[in-house]
């Protein structure tokens, strides 16, 4: 089997909420999402999905994928793309950085994987641990009484992992999460994500000053140093985000203690050979993991949704339902959710398939 094009598709995906607002102003409505087709000389397509969370959230420019594909494609072109590790290596010799980029192929490819061997990726990736998986709900930043609403709607749809968005003043941000976080309930698990919005004096406030609330404090300052820091001295344990975007961040994070949980993005690692490592890095030293990714629409989820399928059960934090945030659907075959949980099929590869009708004209085509 052989690579022989590759098409690649943008559109946008609104969300389907008043506004995406979290810390530094940051307030998106739409996000443009690029999904490709990678196409083989055995008739076989596989197919990946990288939306970044705007362009001010992490290293990764949706306007500047194509480019970057067009940089990598006559390094994988005539490739077989079974094997991954081989692929990822080729295109870091290609192009240094731009991992959201090198992601969407790297899904494609183990897509074409699974259709190969007609199993579905959880089974390459370790096997079913988890037949369905927790969701968590993130709840945008605005007016105390508003995200209060938001979670009340979400706890009655059957979520019970609810992420907060933070970034107010110090003092704005303690009693909005008393208002908001207050009166949760036995089984409920609650995040408050400051994305890197505080000075490390400011987070060790916060985090004394609602010392009494069960909490995760998910990246409270901008950098590693700090949050570790905090880590060090809070009252809460924290969860890394964005200060984590290598294997090598991973191996340091575990290795100096600095982490009581992580979320694992995959597009912001390259996709799946690279987080698969980190997987396996943070179940091997019990460290719980958030698996997901910046957004998306079905066969983004999907992609993380294998992985988090065969994460064990006592390693899997949650994962999120990020296809219905939108107000449309790019994929069939996406996975099902119901009562705050998400399940995947027995499809090979994703089970996802791009809506061709949706996408229209592909904006490149490489062969």
């Amino acid at each position: 089997m052989r690579i022989v094009r590759l098409d690649v598709y943008t559109a946008e995906l609104e969300y389907a909420g008043k506004a995406y607002a979290f810390s530094g102003g940051r307030s998106y409505q739409r996000f443009t999402t690029t999904v490709v087709a990678l196409q083989t000389d055995a008739g076989m397509a596989g197919y990946g999905e990288v939306c970044p969370c705007g362009p001010a959230y992490m290293p990764a420019f949706a306007q500047g994928l194509p480019s970057c594909l067009d940089a990598l494609w006559p390094a994988i072109a005539g490739e077989d793309p079974r094997h991954t590790e081989r692929i990822v290596r080729r295109m870091d010799a290609a192009l240094c950085g731009h991992a959201y980029a090198k992601a969407a192929i790297d899904l494609a490819c183990w897509d074409l994987l699974g259709k190969a061997a007609e199993q579905p990726l959880y089974i390459l990736l370790g096997g079913l641990l988890n037949e369905s998986l927790p969701l968590h709900r993130i709840v945008p930043l605005a007016e105390p009484s508003a995200m209060r609403r938001v979670l009340d709607e979400y706890r009655d749809a059957g979520y019970r992992h609810f992420q907060i968005k933070l970034g107010h003043a110090i003092e704005e941000d303690i009693e909005l999460l008393r208002a908001v976080a207050g009166d949760f309930r036995l089984g409920e698990i609650r995040v408050g994500d400051a994305n890197g919005a505080w000075r490390r004096d400011e987070a060790l406030r916060f985090s004394r000053a609602v010392a009494g609330l069960d909490i995760y404090l998910e990246q409270p300052c901008a950098s590693f140093e700090e949050c570790l820091s905090v880590r060090r001295q809070g009252a809460h344990p924290v969860k890394l985000d964005e200060s984590l975007n290598s294997v090598a961040d991973f191996r340091r994070a575990l290795a100096e203690d600095a982490m009581d949980a992580a979320a694992l993005k995959v597009s912001k690692f390259g996709g799946l050979t690279r987080a698969r490592v980190i997987r396996d890095l943070c179940a091997d030293a019990g460290v719980p993991l958030t698996i997901e990714d910046a957004w998306g629409s079905g066969i983004a989820t999907a992609a993380y949704a294998h992985l988090a399928a065969s994460t064990p059960p006592g390693i899997l934090l949650n994962t999120t339902d990020l296809h219905n945030y939108n107000t449309s659907q790019l994929a069939h075959g996406a996975p099902e959710t119901a009562a705050g949980r998400m399940t995947l099929g027995d499809r090979p590869g994703l089970g996802a398939t791009p809506d061709f009708a949706q996408l229209g004209d592909p904006v490149m085509v490489l062969e």
